[in-house]
């Protein structure tokens, strides 16, 4: 098998010029998607219904229609 010289790779000042203005750019982009989030979360932890913590869970329905009854647990069985 033949061998052949490697490759040489020349980085120029422009090449480092576009990659930290690509680095530059996500990191900008993250910190507007953080910032939105964080106003997002803020916005919606001021529209908390007080009230909220006394309504039933959907899974709580089946046991409210129990009869008082059962839930003393004396049921007539057959």
């Amino acid at each position: 098998m033949l061998r052949r010289k490697p490759t040489a790779i020349a980085i120029t000042s422009e090449d480092v010029a576009k990659l930290e203005d690509l680095r530059l750019r996500k990191h900008r982009e993250e910190t507007q998607a953080h910032a939105h989030e964080s106003v997002k979360s803020t916005l919606n932890h001021t529209a908390i219904d007080p009230n909220d913590e006394l309504k039933p869970l959907p899974g709580d329905k089946a046991r409210i229609v129990r009869s008082r009854e059962e839930r003393i647990g004396i049921c007539r069985r057959n």
